[in-house]
């Protein structure tokens, strides 16, 4: 079901956040923080829908955030005139006025898909994609689901993947094998961006949900790792990278791939994270039964 929100807009902004959004969603404060927003913004509920008048299109249905928007789309406002597509995690922040500018960003560059880059200490999972302050645009080999941003075609090209698994794992790397190097994947890391849930050690609801459904994650990863067993790790490519104004263009592809050597310090702290969380999860476990 889909429904219009209680401020609607004609015409359209250009481009639309999609919010696969819980009880404790950050897509409020991400309107309210960005008064002169250039994007419109569709919440689908996967707990019982709030009474809220903050967005423009509410919806609920499907399993993941891929079969969220999937309901959204079979329902979409025609004509369909957003040039620029965000679907985001409900727990993934963005610093007042940063979504709008991603989107200028996008439009200007005409990226194809990208993101925002992970701010370096925040909750991540791939080093490529972590913030390098050297760029504006770094050229790399995928983007991951929690934040991806498809341009019309881009959404057009990838949308029958949005349901290739129930865990949602492997759809971004599908979304690598079938552009095939044939366009463009940027992360932008002239914008940067939270991932505030880290977890408490344990499997979330979602992943309680898939393993009483019989579902393996980490099979499904495999299952589409083998439909393109020529792509690598997510990495940084050779070229295709824009670097910030003020930076010689001598130094600037050096500076670059320091940086990206020195995101081994987010991968040591990631890795400690994870065990101190499972750890302290277990004692807790322990000293309450």
């Amino acid at each position: 079901m889909v429904r219009l929100g209680y401020t609607p807009r004609m015409p359209p902004r250009p481009y639309l956040v999609f919010v696969r959004a819980g009880d404790e969603s950050l897509h409020g404060r991400l309107i309210a923080e960005d008064g002169e927003r250039n994007w419109d913004c569709c919440v689908s509920w996967y707990v019982p829908p709030r009474p809220e008048r903050l967005a423009e299109y509410y919806s609920h249905g499907g399993f993941n955030k891929f079969d969220g928007f999937l309901e959204f789309w079979r329902q979409r406002p025609e004509p369909w005139t957003y040039r620029y597509l965000l679907l985001l995690d409900d727990d993934v922040y963005l610093r007042p006025g940063e979504v709008s500018r991603f989107f200028t960003l996008c439009e200007h560059y005409r990226t194809y898909l990208a993101q925002p880059a992970l701010r370096w200490f925040t909750q991540t999972t791939l080093n490529a994609l972590v913030r390098n302050p050297v760029c504006v645009l770094r050229r790399v080999s995928g983007v991951e689901a929690m934040a991806p941003c498809f341009s019309a075609a881009a959404l057009e090209a990838l949308l029958p993947t949005f349901g290739m698994t129930r865990s949602t794992w492997g759809t971004d790397l599908a979304w690598s094998g079938l552009i095939g190097g044939r366009q463009p994947i940027h992360v932008v890391d002239a914008i940067g961006m939270d991932h505030t849930r880290t977890g408490g050690g344990r499997p979330s609801a979602f992943y309680r949900k898939l393993a009483e459904m019989g579902v393996d994650p980490h099979e499904e990863l495999r299952s589409v790792e083998r439909l393109y067993p020529q792509l690598r790790r997510y990495r940084t490519l050779s070229s295709g990278h824009v670097f910030r104004d003020g930076l010689p263009r001598a130094v600037a592809p050096a500076l670059m791939w320091l940086i990206e050597r020195l995101k081994f310090i987010v991968r040591i702290r990631k890795r400690a994270l994870v065990h101190l969380r499972y750890w302290r999860a277990t004692l807790t476990d322990a000293f309450t039964r």
